[in-house]
């Protein structure tokens, strides 16, 4: 039997569901039809925390194609060899749906990935995994800038002495091309840690005058740690009003195409060796080329360093993982300087499949995947070289 006091519960819940009920088709019927995005993107005010730009908010928007199906997690290299540190692509997209300033307790999740971008091309909602990952480092410099220096504590100290992540750079001997409308552009890694001379006359032996540009900082390894809008002397190549440039770097040929004018032609150094041109010195076969994954994935750059090994009569071997669907070398992303030891053990992989295959050469065209696969070749009878290189 039905006490009074149930009677009256039913009562007031019977009321206010009729009342709900009302008032909601009030407002159904009488409301303004409203932009329910434009007014999401209206909650964020340009403050140094919930600043959203249009491509940051759409990026958001694109979070929720995930249905976490897991699909990435199989293609990541680096959650499958972080000893556990690195949940994978999964793990971050989830994150991801956090309040900002709570991003920072995520912060090693984070750093871990080296934006190979290898899960965006199996993922079956393309969802940009990526890019939220450079979104949230964003987030995290803007929020508290001191959280990324203190990681990153020599590339601070680098940028504030030197004015570039890497150091000092080295003083050209050979005379610098005038002013031609073309600019060579090594980017700061390969000024401070290559060889300027070699890159200039391998211009020359392709027949293009250009003047090489020193002193400038793309800001694209810078951003890929969440610093942005750092590009030290970048208004010092765009004061030269150049027609075209050429890069040497996947990193910065990434990086300049997406911050410079159309106008401004931005070519990469594979692009403009003429077939016929005679190497140095030729590769010990068999050889295996390595796509660096800004290269082959970020600008689509894979057959035409295959064409160049076919037309020198190269014997060439593949990774199993290839092209658009090749692995990390464990650089990227900033994870050489994040983790150098969990970057090494992804290199190590490589090394050790490249020796499976017979390879003798391992070619690449990057200087950040030459560098670290030679740290973890040491014992193997493989030679580490960029394509390029052959050309000096």
């Amino acid at each position: 039997m039905i006490d009074r006091k149930q009677i009256k519960s039913l009562s007031v819940l019977g009321w206010n569901f009729f009342l709900h009920w009302l008032k909601a088709g009030e407002n159904f019927v009488l409301r303004k039809k409203e932009n329910q995005a434009e007014k999401f993107k209206g909650y964020f005010q340009a403050d140094w925390i919930t600043a959203l730009k249009l491509e940051e908010a759409e990026l958001l928007y694109n979070l929720g194609k995930c249905t976490v199906c897991g699909i990435c997690q199989d293609a990541c290299l680096p959650a499958y060899l972080s000893s556990g540190k690195f949940l994978g692509p999964e793990q971050m997209v989830c994150c991801s749906g956090r309040s900002q300033p709570e991003y920072i307790y995520d912060l090693d999740d984070f750093f871990r990935c080296t934006l190979c971008a290898k899960c965006e091309t199996v993922c079956p909602e393309q969802v940009k995994i990526t890019e939220l990952a450079r979104l949230m480092r964003k987030w995290i410099f803007r929020i508290e800038p001191s959280e990324t220096w203190a990681i990153f504590p020599e590339v601070k100290k680098n940028l504030d002495q030197f004015g570039n992540p890497f150091g000092k750079e080295k003083s050209l001997t050979t005379k610098n091309q005038a002013n031609s409308g073309t600019l060579l552009f090594l980017g700061c890694k390969e000024m401070v840690e290559g060889n300027p001379e070699q890159w200039l006359k391998l211009i020359e032996k392709i027949g293009i005058s250009a003047e090489i540009v020193s002193g400038v900082c793309c800001g694209g390894l810078l951003e890929e740690i969440g610093a942005e809008g750092i590009n030290p002397g970048l208004e010092k190549l765009l004061a030269k009003n150049p027609r075209q440039i050429i890069t040497t770097c996947p990193h910065c040929f990434y990086s300049l195409s997406k911050k410079l004018p159309e106008k401004i032609e931005i070519k990469f150094i594979l692009e403009l060796i003429p077939e016929g041109l005679k190497i140095s010195e030729p590769a010990e076969p068999p050889v295996i080329y390595f796509d660096p994954c800004f290269l082959s994935r970020k600008m689509n750059l894979t057959e035409l360093p295959r064409k160049i090994t076919q037309n020198l009569g190269m014997e060439l071997v593949e990774f199993k993982e290839n092209r658009e669907q090749g692995d990390c070398c464990g650089a990227g992303g900033g994870l050489f300087w994040y983790d150098e030891e969990m970057a090494a053990r992804i290199a190590e992989r490589k090394i050790k499949q490249a020796k499976e295959l017979g390879a003798k050469t391992i070619l690449t065209e990057c200087g950040l995947c030459q560098n670290l696969l030679q740290k973890v070749n040491s014992g193997n009878n493989i030679k580490i070289k960029r394509l390029t290189e052959l050309f000096f």
